[in-house]
């Protein structure tokens, strides 16, 4: 089957799971949700205004290129620790969901609770494990862009798969036996062959993420859950083929 069939089945397959249940998708995802809307809300308005201010003043342009390397950021530090909490808290929840939704795919008869389900990562089951791969993936991702923007992006797919394998490890009753390190090299391993598949899968989406931004983050609500859900069907691909 060629990466195009898979990619159809993948979206097919999560069409067929929401299918008259896309409002308890979204409520599943609506604290990313609200995030992505109000970043997307903030984001066209900006857009609107910058391009705004240009019509009505080409001259700001120079100015602001000027002003702005000239500019010394005495807060950066401050602000890259807040950057590092909001990245942090963004992808617990963002996990929490990706861990529902992989449930729901295996079982579409599943009942949950959608909201306490993408908070289920802040739990004690999960959340000091999250967090160690996630500040693990951090350190790991921080270095190999020192180096280069290329090889950090390949590594960021290749380490991608890493808290969908933990999920798994833990309810087969291996999360005892291994370390969370074991869980970037085993979501490295799954992904060799695969980084690229994953790569035109997300940029697949991102036409929709644009229209999503147009339309003032409305568009998040059908865009979050379905994105998600997908991700979630291509990490269970993997796994079938494996």
């Amino acid at each position: 089957m060629s990466y195009h069939q898979i990619r159809r089945e993948l979206k097919k397959e999560v069409k067929q799971v929401f299918k008259g249940h896309w409002g308890q998708a979204s409520m599943t995802a609506v604290v990313p949700i609200v995030l992505r809307a109000i970043v997307g809300f903030i984001i066209s308005l900006g857009i609107l205004f910058g391009l705004y201010l240009l019509i009505k003043n080409p001259h700001l342009l120079n100015n602001e290129v000027t002003s702005y390397a000239n500019e010394e950021s005495p807060n950066s530090g401050s602000s890259n620790v807040w950057s590092f909490l909001r990245t942090a808290i963004v992808t617990f929840i963002s996990v929490g969901v990706s861990y529902t939704f992989l449930d729901w795919l295996r079982e579409p008869n599943r009942e949950f609770s959608p909201v306490k389900s993408a908070f289920q990562v802040f739990t004690k089951r999960y959340f000091i494990p999250t967090l160690a791969i996630f500040v693990l993936q951090f350190i790991y991702l921080f270095f190999w862009t020192l180096l280069l923007i290329v090889p950090g992006i390949i590594k960021y797919y290749a380490y991608s798969q890493s808290y969908l394998i933990y999920k798994d490890q833990l309810a087969a009753g291996n999360a005892g036996r291994i370390e969370h390190n074991d869980c970037i090299t085993m979501s490295r391993q799954l992904m060799q062959g695969h980084k690229f598949e994953f790569f035109l899968l997300k940029l697949s989406m991102i036409g929709w993420y644009v229209l999503c931004l147009f339309s003032f983050g409305i568009g998040f609500i059908w865009y979050v859950p379905y994105s998600q859900a997908i991700y979630a069907a291509f990490y269970k691909h993997l796994v079938a083929i494996q």
